[in-house]
């Protein structure tokens, strides 16, 4: 928000749009467990907020931490658009014997059904990840680069000082003494 929404403004402000946004969150929260109070299975709906969430997010910290020419433009509107294609998935698909609109398939007809709802997410999350890495690829090559390598040092993988191997005695190393605790 502050980099690339509203740059320049005060603490207070930033202050401000934090709690609105906190408030925000848990009005969220406390509507989708009333939309989702009747769902048989809590696991499916988990790994169906997973494959909104935490697949493009993976991503995105993929491509962060290993490749220097990632962007924050690229960055940010591919999370975005890794989810609009999840939810947009979701949309579209069903698992079998489910009822449109409950468990998918809120945007028309069916386009394809999956043999169980766990089978729905994983593929959810699939499309999920592979949006969002390739909008962060050809949005971060269409958008300059903002930071230098050395700025990169120490974020980026590739950019990161190695350390130096030291050679220990045998008795100092981790892998004798892991194997003393798991003895003792």
């Amino acid at each position: 928000y502050q980099s690339y929404i509203a740059p320049g403004k005060s603490d207070g402000h930033y202050l401000a749009m934090g709690r609105i946004a906190t408030v925000f969150g848990m009005l969220i929260s406390v509507l989708a467990a009333y939309f989702f109070r009747t769902n048989t299975n809590i696991m499916d709906l988990l790994q169906l907020v997973f494959a909104f969430v935490n697949a493009p997010l993976f991503a995105t910290f993929l491509l962060g931490m290993f490749w220097r020419r990632a962007t924050g433009h690229g960055a940010f509107w591919g999370l975005l658009l890794g989810t609009i294609t999840a939810v947009a998935h979701h949309g579209l698909t069903l698992p079998v014997g489910a009822m449109a609109g409950k468990a998918g398939g809120w945007l028309g007809a069916a386009i394809h059904i999956y043999p169980s709802p766990m089978a729905q997410n994983f593929w959810t999350a699939i499309f999920a990840w592979t949006s969002c890495m390739a909008f962060t690829i050809a949005i971060s090559l269409a958008t300059a680069r903002n930071r230098t390598d050395e700025q990169l040092a120490g974020l980026v993988y590739s950019l990161t000082p190695k350390p130096a191997v030291v050679v220990e005695p045998w008795y100092q190393k981790p892998v004798t003494l892991g194997v003393v605790a798991l003895a003792t």
